[in-house]
C-alpha cells in the first residue's frame, strides 16, 4: 500500500520538560512565550512572568491548537490506546502510529498529527488482533480521580440530570441513567451520542442505592408513559390540516407556561418542536410535561404527520417559470428525486438546479437529518447579463426564465432531464442533467434573441455547503469533532495538487497556495468525515473550459462552504454535451 511508502518512519515520543517556554499565538498572530500549566476543552492555562492565565481556545491559532493538544497529551496519563504502536501490513512494512478508532472494517490511525482510516484486510493478523483489543479498551467507560459530590440520597432525583457515577476504586464517570439491570448499569455519556456498561459490583455504596431510586422512577415513568400512549390514541383530537404542520401554535406545559413552536415529530416518549426564530436545531420535551389540552393538540399534530408521511404525495400542477413539484410528503417541494444507499438529488420546480444530499442520520449537536439526508451541495444552470439602463452603474444581473416549452411531471425513476424554454427577454435555453449511480452530468445551451443588447452568458454554479450548522457559536475544538478529517483538495491545470483542511483558515491558506492556483483547476474534491460515506469529486473538461473557485464572501475557514463556477472560455453561451462537467460521488 502507499500509506506505508511515504509513512515510513515513526513517531518520537519524548518527555515535556515542565519548566519549558511555548509559543502561544492567538487569531491576530500575537505570539508570547509562557509556560504551559494544564488545558481543558474549553481553554489552555498558562504561566507567563510569574502570573497565571486562562486562555479561550477559540481566539489561538490552528498551529497553537495542535500545540495545546501535544502539550496536554504529553502530560496525561498514559494509556494504551493513546500510546503510539506498531502497525505491521501484510507484506510486513511497519509504521508507528496512535490508534483513534477501529471497527469490522477499518482502522484509523493518528500518524504525526493526520488522522487517516485504512481497510483492516490491508494489516497483519497480529495488527487486526492489536486494533480490536484497543477498541474495547476504548468502548470501557472513561473514569476520573475526581473526587464526587455527595449525592442527597434523602432528596429527589432526575432522570434528565447527568450525575458522577463513582466505583468503590473511587474512580467517576459522568452520564445519564438509562436502566439498571441485575449486572449492568447502563448510562449516556457526551449528550446521549455514547451508550456505556457499567458493572454493577463495581459501584459504590451510594451510588448503587441513586441508580434503584432512578430505576423506580424509570419505571414509574414508563407506566405513565404507556398509560399515557394509550389514553392518546382513544382520545378526541381537535381537527388539523396540513398546513397545521408548517406553522407554530402554542403549546401550555403542566405548570402553566406557554411556548410557540413548530410540531416536528413525536413518539410514545417525547415530543420535537421547533422555534424557527431562535433556533434550526428541534428541541424535545417530555409527553408527560403538557397539560391536557396540549397533549390533545400535540396527539393531533402526530396522527396529522404520520398520516401526511404516508399518504400518496399531492400534485402541484405547474405554472409560468415552475415545474410541477410534490406538494407533501418525503419529497416536497421537488419535480425529480433520484436516489441511491449513500446518496440522494433534489430538482426543485425551479428547475435551474439541483441539491446533492449525503445519506447520513445527524450532524453536530442533534440537528437531524432531512428525509433525504444531510444537504451537502447545490448545482445549477446560471445565466448573467450587464444591465446598461444607468451607463455610469452598470450592475450584472441573473437572466430569470419566463416559461418552460413542456412541464415534466414529477417523478421518483427519472435518471435524465432535458428543459427547454423562454428567458424573459425571449431568449432560449436547454438545460440536460444526467443522474447516474456513480455521480451527475450536466451540458446546456442558451440563445439571446436578434438585436439583443445585453448578451447573456451562461454557466454552471456549485456551492458546497457549510458542514457545521452553529459554526458561528461554536468553539474550535467543538468544530473540530464535526469535521473531523475534512477537507478540499483542489488539482489546478498546472501545478501541485492544493490541499484546504476544513479547520484552517483562508488566511493562513492563501499564504501557502500559489497565487492563481485555484483559478483554473482540472479537478476539486471534497472528502473526510463530514461526508462519509462518499467523497465529492468536480471533473470538469479541461480544453476550452474553465473551473474556477470562490470561497463565500466573509468566509474564515473553507468548512464554512465554497463556490466554484464552470464555463467555456470562448463561447459563453453553450457547455457542448462533449464538454459536459461531472460530479461524481464515491465510496469514500
Amino acid at each position: 500500500m502507499r500509506f506505508f511508502l511515504f509513512l515510513s518512519f515513526s513517531i518520537a515520543c519524548f518527555a515535556q520538560d515542565p519548566n519549558a517556554l511555548h509559543p502561544f499565538t492567538d487569531v491576530n498572530g500575537r505570539t508570547l512565550e509562557a509556560k504551559f500549566i494544564e488545558a481543558s476543552a474549553e481553554s489552555v492555562k498558562i504561566e507567563w512572568n510569574g502570573q497565571t492565565f486562562g486562555l479561550p481556545l477559540i481566539t489561538l491559532d490552528s498551529e497553537t491548537q495542535s500545540l495545546v493538544d501535544r502539550l496536554s497529551k504529553t502530560t496525561a496519563p498514559s494509556d494504551s490506546s493513546t500510546d503510539v504502536q506498531k502497525w505491521t501490513d501484510t507484506q510486513g512494512r511497519t509504521i508507528e502510529a496512535r490508534f483513534v478508532k477501529s471497527d469490522k472494517l477499518t482502522l484509523t490511525v493518528d500518524w504525526n498529527g493526520k488522522v487517516t482510516t485504512l481497510p483492516l484486510t490491508m494489516f497483519s493478523a497480529s495488527s487486526r488482533k492489536l486494533a480490536a483489543e484497543l477498541q474495547n479498551q476504548q468502548t470501557k467507560v472513561p473514569e476520573t480521580n475526581a473526587p464526587a459530590p455527595k449525592i442527597d440520597l434523602k432528596g429527589g432525583v432526575d432522570l434528565s440530570k447527568e450525575y458522577p457515577w463513582q466505583n468503590r476504586a473511587g474512580k467517576t464517570a459522568y452520564g445519564l441513567f438509562v436502566e439498571l439491570g441485575k449486572s449492568e448499569l447502563k448510562i449516556s455519556m457526551n449528550r446521549g451520542t455514547r451508550e456505556v456498561v457499567i458493572p454493577v459490583d463495581s459501584l459504590s455504596k451510594d451510588f448503587l442505592a441513586l441508580a434503584k431510586k432512578l430505576q423506580v422512577l424509570a419505571s414509574a415513568e414508563q407506566k405513565e408513559l404507556a398509560a399515557l400512549a394509550k389514553k392518546r390514541k382513544a382520545m378526541k383530537v381537535p381537527a388539523v390540516t396540513e398546513a397545521d404542520l408548517e406553522i407554530e401554535h402554542e403549546f401550555i406545559n403542566s405548570s402553566g407556561q406557554a411556548v410557540k413552536a413548530q410540531f416536528v415529530e413525536a413518539d410514545d416518549k417525547m415530543v420535537s418542536l421547533l422555534m424557527a426564530r431562535r433556533s434550526k436545531t428541534p428541541f424535545k420535551l417530555a409527553w408527560t410535561s403538557f397539560a391536557d389540552e396540549s397533549v390533545a393538540k400535540l396527539e393531533a399534530l402526530r396522527r396529522k404527520r404520520v398520516e401526511v408521511d404516508n399518504a400518496k404525495p399531492r400534485i402541484i400542477a405547474a405554472k409560468g417559470n415552475r415545474l410541477s413539484y410534490y406538494g407533501s410528503g418525503k419529497y416536497k417541494g421537488y419535480n425529480t428525486v433520484f436516489e441511491t444507499e449513500t446518496y440522494a438529488v433534489g430538482v426543485p420546480s425551479t428547475g435551474t438546479s439541483l441539491n446533492i444530499f449525503i445519506k447520513q442520520e445527524a450532524v453536530e449537536d442533534g440537528v437531524p437529518a432531512g428525509p433525504l439526508g444531510i444537504l451537502r451541495m447545490s448545482v445549477g444552470f446560471g445565466t448573467r447579463y450587464t444591465d446598461r439602463t444607468n451607463p455610469e452603474r452598470p450592475r450584472r444581473r441573473g437572466r430569470g426564465i419566463k416559461s418552460f416549452d413542456v412541464s415534466l411531471e414529477p417523478s421518483t425513476e427519472r435518471d435524465e432531464i432535458k428543459l427547454t424554454g423562454k428567458f424573459t427577454n425571449d431568449g432560449t435555453f436547454e438545460y440536460n442533467i444526467r443522474m447516474t449511480r456513480k455521480g451527475l452530468e450536466f451540458w446546456s445551451r442558451i440563445k439571446d434573441p436578434s438585436g439583443e443588447d445585453w448578451p447573456t452568458t451562461h454557466h454552471v454554479g456549485m456551492s458546497f455547503k457549510g458542514t457545521v450548522p452553529k459554526v458561528k457559536d461554536m468553539q474550535m475544538n467543538k468544530i473540530k469533532a464535526v469535521i473531523g478529517d475534512g477537507a478540499f483538495y483542489a488539482q489546478p491545470v498546472e501545478g501541485k495538487s492544493v490541499k484546504l483542511p476544513f479547520d484552517s483558515s483562508w488566511q493562513d491558506l492563501m499564504k501557502k497556495v500559489p497565487r492563481g492556483a485555484l483559478n483554473n483547476l482540472k479537478s476539486m474534491e471534497a472528502k473526510g468525515a463530514p461526508y462519509d460515506p462518499v467523497r465529492i469529486v468536480v471533473t470538469p473538461f479541461t480544453k476550452d473550459m474553465k473551473l474556477e473557485y470562490d470561497r463565500s464572501y466573509a468566509s474564515t475557514f473553507p468548512l464554512q462552504g465554497m463556490s466554484l463556477g464552470y464555463a467555456a472560455l470562448e463561447k459563453k453561451t453553450e457547455i457542448p454535451r462533449n464538454r459536459a462537467l461531472k460530479i461524481n460521488l464515491l465510496p469514500k
